[in-house]
């Protein structure tokens, strides 16, 4: 009897992996990577801009109007809502609540794309956090690199591996979308979602956080066409190798720096304040995509003039290559 069933649960993985192969064989993910369009990161930039938005500090309508549209977007590309949890199944929600302080309350956008495995736990999260500035003193942050970039490539990653899953690309990891609110408030939104977190840590392959992803006016060399990682040491190898591999086997034509301009030290302390790094403290391998700090960085004239499309399409792109990896391991 054990024999059998023992043949028997071969002989699925076998019909597994060959479906896999036979996926692999039929979904080639370039053509998904062209449907990434400078058009689409800049409506979602402009959106998250717009001056009724107000800077979108956290607790403000600004703030909510943001939040009701990364909610809506995720709805829109097919994520699940798991605001209160993978497991909860009684009123789903995309809202995940928090206080920042005693009188301010923050709300974290929470969706998943369940993996396609029976019974397959590992996760992989991608985040970016929504909130900014807002008024102060009369005038408007409008945050448009801080950080509407980094949630656009967010959006277009969503709905580009919603497409796929629709089509029927099959996942083997379940994949967690996390819209940050409050980072601003010392990063309260990530330190919520890192204390209540509805999964293990050690089922966690990577979180990929995005942050100011949209500009070229901080290159560690002359090449404007240059995305920043920070927390590569804490991959395992093989992640290390999808990272490089997913720029030049699909020519991306990135350079990429592990870095940080030769400062280990500025690298720690960047590192440490943005929003990868509570789960970082669990143990969980964590990236930050980053083009960097520059003059514009918290000042008024952070505005969507300063985005540069073409290279936030090129980052895009190379992030979906590389998440589509992931999804593709057993």
């Amino acid at each position: 009897m054990f024999h059998s069933l023992g043949r028997s649960l071969a002989l699925v993985y076998i019909l597994f992996l060959s479906t896999t192969v036979l996926q692999g064989q039929a979904f080639r993910p370039e053509p998904y990577a062209r449907n990434i369009t400078s058009k689409e990161l800049t409506y979602h930039i402009e959106y998250l801009t717009d001056s009724l938005l107000q800077g979108r500090e956290t607790g403000t309508p600004g703030a909510v109007a943001a939040c009701a549209y990364v909610m809506e977007k995720f709805k829109q590309y097919g994520l699940l809502p798991v605001g209160h949890g993978v497991s909860t199944t009684a009123h789903p929600s995309y809202i995940q609540g928090f206080m920042c302080n005693q009188t301010k309350r923050g709300r974290n956008v929470v969706g998943c794309f369940p993996a396609d495995v029976p019974g397959h736990d590992e996760y992989i999260i991608v985040s970016a956090h929504y909130d900014h500035l807002g008024i102060i003193n009369g005038i408007r942050y409008p945050g448009a690199d801080s950080n509407a970039s980094g949630l656009s490539v967010l959006l277009t990653l969503a709905r580009t591996l919603g497409q796929m899953k629709k089509d029927g690309v099959l996942f083997t990891h379940n994949i967690l979308f996390v819209a940050y609110d409050a980072k601003e408030y010392s990063m309260a939104g990530a330190r919520a979602f890192a204390h209540s977190l509805p999964i293990l840590p050690e089922h966690i392959s990577a979180n990929i956080n995005i942050d100011q992803m949209g500009t070229i006016l901080a290159p560690p060399s002359r090449s404007t066409d240059y995305v920043l990682v920070l927390g590569a040491s804490t991959l395992p190898p093989h992640l290390l190798r999808s990272l490089n591999n997913s720029n030049f086997y699909y020519n991306v034509g990135l350079e990429i720096d592990y870095s940080f301009y030769n400062s280990p030290a500025f690298a720690d302390i960047y590192f440490s304040i943005t929003e990868q790094f509570w789960l970082s403290q669990k143990n969980v391998p964590s990236l930050l995509i980053t083009s960097g700090v520059h003059d514009h960085t918290y000042k008024p004239t952070d505005s969507p003039d300063i985005i540069e499309t073409q290279v936030l399409k090129k980052r895009t792109q190379w992030l979906f290559f590389f998440i589509w990896d992931l999804v593709q391991r057993l």
